[in-house]
Order: C-alpha cells, then sequence, then structure tokens
C-alpha cells in the first residue's frame, strides 16, 4: 500500500503553534506515511527532523503578533490573510498531500476546501463554540491599567460578542473570494476543519453536544530533546522545594525577575528557561537559568511550575501532576488558566495584576500542604495518562478519516 503524505502546517508566530504539531507528526510511522512539515523556520528547536521534509512558509513575525495581542487589535489583518491563502494553495499544489494538519494556519481551512483535501485543525476545546463554559475575561489590555481588572473584566465580558465578529471580518472579506459562509465568531473561526483536533480532556474543558467530527486527543505537550545543563544535578540535590518558572515565547518577559525575586523570597530553588528572550544576569547561587530546559524534567523537578498560563505550559505541568500559576498576557493563556483554576489545579493571574506581594501570596497559596491543588493536578495527571495520550490518540483517528 501506498504510503499517504501528510502535511503538517505550524503557523511560527509562536513556539507551541510549530511544537504541537511537531509532536504529532513524531508519532506518525514512517513506514506509513511521508510526512512534509511546513513552517518558516522560527523556532527550529522543535520543526528540523532529518526525516521530514521541509516546506517554507512564511508567517507574521512573532512580535508583530504579540503587538496585535496586547492591543487588542485583530492578529491578522485582510491583505495577509489573502496572501497567505495563495501561498497555502500554491504550496497544496505543489506538495499533494492526503490531508492537512494545521495548527492557527487559519488560512489553511480556505485552501483546503479549494482544492477537497481533508484538514485536521488543532485547537483547544475552551475556544470550541460547544464549550459548556464560554466565561471570558479580560487579557492584559493597556485600559486595564486605568480600569482596574474587576471593571475591565465586566467591560470586556460585556463587548467580547461584537468584538469577536469583529475579529472576523478580515477572514470572512477573503472567505467571500472563494465562495465560503462567513465564520460567525472567533471560536467558530478557530475551530473551522473538517475534523478538529482538542488539545485538551473533557473534564478539564467540558464541551456539550460535539459533532462526531471534533475529538479530545489530550493536551499535547512538548519538550525539547536536548542536554541537560551542567548545573542540573546540584539544583536537584538542593534540599529547598523548587520551581520551574518559563514565561515561553509570549508571556511578560519584563515580568521574569521579578517573578524569580518573589519565588527567591518564598525559600525557592528556581530552574528558569527563558526562552531565549531575556537574561537574568549574574544568577544568585539559588537561580539556575538555561535559554531552554527538557520541561517536562524540570516539572518534574519542582513543587510548583510558574509560567504564561498558555495550554502547552500549564498541561505539562500538570502532566507531573503539579499545581500552576499563570502570569497571562494573551486571552488564550486566560481561557486556559480559567480551565485550570476552576478545576482546582492553578490559580490565574494577568500580567497587570502582578506584583511581589501577590506573587508570594499565591505561591505560599498553592503550596499549602492542606490546599488540594495538588490533589487536582494530580488528578488531571491520572486522566492525561489513562486516556489522552495524542500520540496514540491521533494516529488512530488519522487512520480512521484517511485510510
Amino acid at each position: 500500500m501506498a504510503r499517504k503524505k501528510i502535511l503538517f502546517v505550524a503557523e511560527a508566530v509562536s513556539l507551541a503553534h510549530v511544537a504541537r504539531p511537531s509532536i504529532l507528526a513524531e508519532s506518525l510511522g514512517a513506514e506509513s506515511y511521508d510526512i512534509v512539515f511546513a513552517s518558516n523556520g522560527q523556532f527550529p528547536i522543535c520543526e528540523n527532523r532529518s526525516e521530514w521534509a521541509q516546506y517554507q512558509l512564511e508567517s507574521i513575525s512573532p512580535k508583530t503578533f504579540l503587538q496585535r495581542l496586547a492591543s487588542g487589535s485583530p492578529v491578522y489583518t485582510e491583505m495577509e490573510l489573502q496572501a497567505y491563502v495563495e501561498a497555502d494553495i500554491q504550496a497544496l499544489e505543489l506538495l499533494q498531500p492526503d490531508a492537512v494538519v494545521s495548527d492557527f494556519r487559519l488560512s489553511m481551512t480556505i485552501a483546503a476546501r479549494q482544492l477537497g483535501i481533508p484538514l485536521l485543525a488543532v485547537c483547544n476545546a475552551y475556544w470550541s463554540p460547544y464549550a459548556a463554559d464560554q466565561q471570558v475575561r479580560a487579557p492584559d489590555l493597556p485600559a486595564a491599567r486605568f480600569l482596574g481588572f474587576p471593571l475591565m473584566d465586566r467591560v470586556f465580558s460585556a463587548v467580547w460578542p461584537v468584538a469577536s465578529r469583529y475579529h472576523c471580518r478580515a477572514i470572512n472579506k477573503v472567505r467571500a473570494r472563494y465562495g465560503l459562509v462567513p465564520v460567525r465568531s472567533l471560536r467558530d473561526y478557530y475551530c473551522d476543519g473538517d475534523v478538529v483536533l482538542y488539545s485538551d480532556t473533557p473534564s478539564l474543558v467540558p464541551t456539550h453536544s460535539l459533532p462526531d467530527s471534533h475529538h479530545y486527543i489530550g493536551p499535547i505537550v512538548w519538550s525539547p530533546s536536548m542536554a541537560l545543563p551542567d548545573w542540573w544535578d546540584e539544583a536537584l540535590a538542593q534540599t529547598a522545594p523548587r520551581v520551574y518558572i518559563t514565561l515561553g515565547s509570549t508571556g511578560n518577559v519584563d515580568l521574569l525577575p521579578a517573578i524569580v525575586t518573589a519565588c527567591r523570597e518564598a525559600g525557592l530553588i528556581c530552574l528558569v528557561a527563558t526562552a531565549g528572550r531575556r537574561g537574568l544576569g549574574s544568577a544568585p547561587p539559588d537561580v539556575y537559568a538555561a535559554p531552554f530546559l527538557p520541561g517536562n524534567l524540570a516539572a518534574a523537578a519542582a513543587e510548583l511550575v510558574i509560567c504564561n498560563g498558555g495550554n502547552p505550559t500549564a498541561s505539562q505541568a500538570l502532566q507531573m501532576g503539579k499545581p500552576v500559576l499563570g502570569i497571562c498576557s494573551n486571552l488564550d493563556q486566560v481561557l486556559n488558566m480559567i480551565a485550570v483554576q476552576r478545576a482546582g489545579a492553578g490559580l490565574l493571574m494577568r500580567a497587570g495584576e502582578f506584583s511581589p506581594v501577590r506573587a508570594r501570596l499565591s505561591i505560599a497559596e498553592l503550596l499549602r500542604p492542606e490546599a488540594a491543588y495538588r490533589i487536582r493536578a494530580q488528578a488531571l495527571q491520572h486522566e492525561f495518562a489513562a486516556n489522552f495520550d495524542p500520540t496514540r490518540n491521533f494516529p488512530r483517528l488519522l487512520a480512521e478519516y484517511i485510510g
């Protein structure tokens, strides 16, 4: 039987959107599939595999992406989306894949439908139009500095339905040119695929009336394959409790020194992954830093994980049974931490709410022996391991849909 060709498309505006499809690609057997990985090379740490064919597909820069998120602007302009669709169609015509697996390449649904190629869209269940809890809270927008987050949350919740439709204007203009009906909201926009793969579990992010084409495959957790830093054994030999700190590629990296200071004042040994975005200068003896760390091992070695609240790192903490303090900047991170906090496995803090005092109080609460955060995180750990391993679920679903 001829091997199927699968095109994995990573929109390289953040590390997560490249890491997740790379994990799914790695789960496929080379004897059954030819894999093509399309991205722009922005995050080579997780996209370069010698056994994969590579295809260059341009994206807007992570800097532009973060600036637009921070201002509350639509992530893409109509002109950018039109150019994306044209580039996507060109890629599909050249590569002729049997299926496309796309992570946040929102133009690919248009291109794939033009050529009749099945599209499997990777997203999170908290974005689903079928999410049982569609509560929203404000991300770290500039206006919150003046209004305060309690008032900003009420304002944001009230205007969100209108804002969501506004953020779909550009894609709907492009969709109309290709004869496609408009999407009604960001939830429909982000979950638009022939098959939708949720990087979540139903207990963490419940849904209702889910179509047969929507599937929970489990949290897609990535950790770089790399040598341990020279200081690793020394850090793990320390008797004080440890915290794993990483703000990834999209957190407010300016807060990193203050987060480290708050953790040190709480008596924690700090394992810090900077993602190469900010140095910590001459680190004191209880701070161990590197641009990247094997996050699974760092989370396993820690009592607590502090991150940007995004799904990949928060899920990595829960996979190891560790509670999470999510210091969130964008709406995706806020929605993820709403789910984690509701499950009792962590606490949500917006970056604009951060203060050293508040951070120390949150750390103390999460580490309180009588608190249930660790128990709930361990319950989710067991659920992940029992039924929601994406490296098992994804190959099975792919085979069901394309043979």
